[in-house]
């Protein structure tokens, strides 16, 4: 047949043979590499980001022969180190010769035939019977969980693969009859902070197969080509959708139901105008609760029409729901954020059933008052004496100063304070505002409101405008067991001893201080804060009788102990009967001031919806309460879906 005649009947059957993908980068460093194709291309350093460079994974078919690895790194100098290795193919799912995905799940096998090439010395080259890889999207252990021959369980060439399935992530090649990692891509989705290597890790950070190593930031470039030999190759043009032009939505008729009603999930996929992928897309979706129950399921993803998603909850509480669109291979479809971040397209939201008689899981303290008593009078042992430095020009219209205030406890409070300038004594309202959890570094603001005091407080009373390293040496310290603040159990054990305790402190002492000010009014006293920092306007508002109006949101430890009854955890410290008195719930019972609660999370699991119901219900000021759907601790959805509860 002739050829011309040939390529045109194989484009009607919808094939295409283009120029064949071979790759020169591999051809000029390794000879008799001509028959290899390119499967997949990118760059480590930002593949979290932007994924593939190239991707072929969906264009080919054919009976696939054998895999190989092409990395190159370049250093800081402009050196370039370099390793191809190739083995008998392990799979026929091109996705799973790729970097691990949740859909191409834990490959861990031998692999045959080993052939391994390079510059670097410290890599074996030449042939080898056999070899092992371990391609996971997991986290991992150092556990040999495959008994690989020689391995020492510790982050080696023999691993374990754990959950959660979305997690730390390893793509490693190893010799094992060397004792050698010839390559390893870790910690996919951390760009410049992923595990990058060739050989041995043999440096102080990391471990033998470069987790924890971070070496990503050691290189100005890198590149990882993902090649292979076919027989009876075939390459279709495959028309992919554009995943930023894609959303998936989700709906529910209301927020909460009845205990055993129905609770139904409208999902819906809109592809932007796209049509529909030829190789269908899915809903791959997971169902908790609080009632201990896990579900999980698959929904083929129809044109224009919603996935259905029916469950139900016997007793108070919250069911979650989490969603992710995947293609036919199983792989989470990926959009960019606004920040450039590269997102899964999925949804993380749930319903209540009568959440009105959620209650806390642990018992008040029976000396709950008497110990916020004796903090308050240690409190009152020192005076309020400040220090106001001036942080703004002499004719600004507000000005700026960072303040240090003394108080009971570790530290001072500090944080920047701003006036407008001219301000009569007795005429402003005052408010203060609280962070959330973190070690940022505390910057002076460029400007502030015309119409009121702000004291924008840090968590922590460091002191401002210092050099990076003292920040760097502050927050080393404050860690206890080698856990980040406030997550010691240990530590937490003793209420006066807890991290919460010095914060708690500065939160009185700063109210304090603004209500000292000469240009308080006298009335207005407004506390707010979002996640740690919600916790803290709620000690504010439960602890300071003069405080006039909370504004917390997504506040964060509610219901320490919930967990402790079967419901769905979040993230923050560990549960310990001493925590029980800075549990925001018990707080919230001692509120006077209308308190508005502006955003929780019915998928935020930093700060579980059970926590915040039982604040609200303990909350008996008047108060409002304003639930996101698909709303998880960090993000909302465009227009979200919202309900809301208030009671005057």
């Amino acid at each position: 047949m002739d050829l011309l005649v040939f390529l045109a009947m194989a484009t009607i059957a919808g094939f295409s043979y283009p120029a064949r993908a071979d790759v020169p980068e591999l051809q000029r460093l390794v000879p008799g590499t001509e028959d290899y194709e390119l499967i997949y291309k990118l760059n480590p350093l930002n593949y979290g980001s932007d994924g593939y460079q190239i991707d072929n994974g969906d264009s080919y078919s054919g009976a696939l022969k054998r895999v190989g690895y092409l990395l190159r790194l370049t250093g800081k100098q402009e050196d370039m180190t370099w390793v191809f290795v190739s083995m008998d193919t392990f799979s026929q799912d091109l996705n799973k010769v790729g970097v691990p995905n949740v859909g191409s799940g834990v490959v861990q096998v031998y692999v045959s035939n080993l052939e391994v090439a390079g510059n670097c010395p410290a890599v074996k080259k030449g042939t080898f019977e056999k070899g092992n890889i371990e391609f996971w999207p997991n986290n991992y252990g150092g556990t040999n969980a495959q008994s690989i021959p020689g391995a020492a369980g510790d982050f080696d060439f023999g691993d374990g693969a754990s959950d959660p399935v979305d997690g730390y992530g390893s793509m490693q090649v190893h010799n094992y009859l060397q004792k050698q990692t010839i390559l390893a891509f870790n910690k996919f989705k951390s760009d410049k902070g992923c595990d990058l290597g060739i050989g041995n890790n043999t440096t102080k950070e990391g471990k033998l197969d470069w987790t924890f190593s971070r070496s990503g930031k050691n290189y100005e470039t890198a590149e990882l080509f993902v090649v292979g030999t076919f027989d009876d190759l075939k390459i279709r043009k495959v028309i992919k959708p554009d995943p930023q032009k894609i959303s998936l939505t989700v709906g529910t008729e209301k927020a909460f139901f009845a205990c055993g009603e129905e609770m139904a999930f409208s999902l819906r996929v809109d592809f932007g105008g796209q049509p529909i992928p030829e190789r269908p897309y899915t809903i791959r979706w997971t169902r908790t609760g609080d009632d201990g129950k896990r579900v999980t399921g698959a929904e083929t993803v129809a044109s224009g029409e919603p996935t259905v998603l029916r469950t139900r909850l016997e007793e108070p509480g919250f069911v979650r729901i989490q969603a992710h669109l995947v293609d036919s291979k199983g792989r989470q479809i990926k959009k960019k954020d606004k920040q450039g971040r590269l997102k899964s397209i999925s949804f993380d939201g749930g319903a209540g059933a009568e959440p009105e008689k959620l209650q806390s899981a642990a018992e008040e303290p029976p000396d709950f008052d008497a110990f916020w008593a004796k903090q308050k009078a240690r409190l009152a042992a020192v005076p309020v004496k400040y220090e106001m430095k001036r942080a703004s020009q002499p004719e600004a219209n507000v000005e700026i100063y960072a303040v240090s205030v003394d108080c009971a406890g570790p530290r001072p409070v500090t944080g920047y304070l701003t006036i407008p300038a001219g301000a009569k004594d007795k005429s402003l309202p005052a408010y203060a505002s609280y962070h959330g959890y973190g070690t940022g570094i505390q910057r002076a603001p460029s400007s502030g409101s015309s119409g009121r005091l702000h004291f924008n407080v840090n968590a922590h009373g460091y002191e401002l405008g210092r050099e990076d390293t003292y920040y760097a040496d502050f927050f080393a310290k404050i860690k206890s067991n080698g856990k980040g603040y406030a997550f010691d159990p240990e530590q937490n054990a003793d209420p006066e001893a807890a991290y919460f305790n010095g914060m708690a402190l500065r939160v009185m002492r700063s109210l304090q201080f603004l209500k000292s000010l000469p240009q308080w009014n006298g009335k207005e006293l407004v506390v707010s804060g979002g996640s740690q920092g919600g916790l803290q306007t709620i000690w504010a508002a439960g602890l300071e009788p003069d405080a006039s109006a909370a504004t917390p949101s997504i506040t964060w430890c509610c219901d320490f102990a919930g967990p402790s009854k079967g419901r769905l955890g979040g993230w923050r410290p560990s549960y310990v009967p001493a925590l029980n008195y800075y549990d925001s719930v018990f707080h919230a019972k001692r509120i006077t001031c209308p308190s508005v609660i502006s955003r929780a999370g019915l998928g935020d699991y930093v700060c579980p919806p059970s926590g915040l119901a039982v604040l609200y219900n303990n909350i008996t000021a008047p108060k409002k309460i304003t639930w996101y759907q698909g709303s998880t601790h960090g993000f909302v959805p465009p227009n979200p879906q919202t309900f809301v509860q208030e009671q005057e």
